[in-house]
């Protein structure tokens, strides 16, 4: 295998889509159910939405042999980036390529100076699992309210630049 990080553009719309609906009813199936799935595929993975991410630059793919099998999608939150969506093809878990998709949105963060926030269910102890070996670490919410589980990546640097992170 031999993946490769890159910026999504507007041909990954149908591939980046069919990440989600493959990952989100494994995911969150057993813990949210059925209805909880369908409803998040809907609001989060429709065409509209992912075009969206795209045109902003903020969703990355991975691919193998030209063939995307993961995705993330980063975005602003105050003076920091979240992590708002890691997915990898169910097949494809386990293999590295969120491992590398991290490593990916770990630079982003580095090079704009500032941390990297993502979130959770509680439920989903792979989730917990998985980020903690990335070298996230417990949280604040940015908001209160919010049941996810909230998690920082700190990155080593000296400076935050001022003004908008993209360009």
């Amino acid at each position: 295998m031999s993946i490769r990080i890159r910026r999504a553009v507007t041909a990954d719309l149908p591939a980046v889509r069919f990440v989600g609906v493959a990952v989100w009813p494994p995911t969150y199936g057993a813990v949210k159910g059925a209805q909880y799935v369908m409803g998040g595929i809907d609001s989060y993975w429709n065409a509209e939405e992912i075009g969206a991410g795209i045109a902003a630059g903020r969703i990355d793919v991975a691919e193998d042999s030209g063939r995307v099998i993961g995705m993330t999608e980063v975005d602003e939150l105050h003076d920091d980036l979240v992590l708002w969506k890691l997915y990898v093809l169910p097949s494809e878990q386990g293999s590295g390529v969120g491992h590398a998709l991290v490593g990916s949105a770990k630079e982003r963060a580095r090079s704009h100076g500032c941390d990297l926030l993502t979130e959770y269910d509680p439920q989903n102890s792979r989730a917990a699992t998985f980020y903690a070996r990335e070298g996230f670490i417990a949280t604040e919410p940015p908001w209160s309210g919010n049941a996810a589980v909230w998690l920082r990546w700190r990155p080593d640097v000296q400076h935050r630049p001022s003004g908008r992170l993209w360009t």
